[in-house]
């Protein structure tokens, strides 16, 4: 299928307009995108709650 995502899922949502805002603000300015940072803000959720998980992305380091 075209235009399918090989390590990625699409995922769609909403979120507090000040939250959007701040993070697309910080996405802007790090210039990192959008999506490594929903990945990392996720991932820092399931360590905090023990929950595991396998990261399939070959460029994400392991976090130690």
């Amino acid at each position: 299928m075209a235009g399918d995502l090989k390590y990625r899922t699409r995922f769609t949502t909403s979120v507090d307009k000040g939250l959007y805002k701040a993070l697309y603000n910080y996405s802007i300015d790090s210039k990192i995108p959008l999506s490594r940072l929903m990945d990392e803000a996720i991932e820092d959720f399931l360590i905090k709650h023990d929950i595991s998980y396998e990261v399939e992305v070959p460029y994400k380091k392991e976090i130690k």
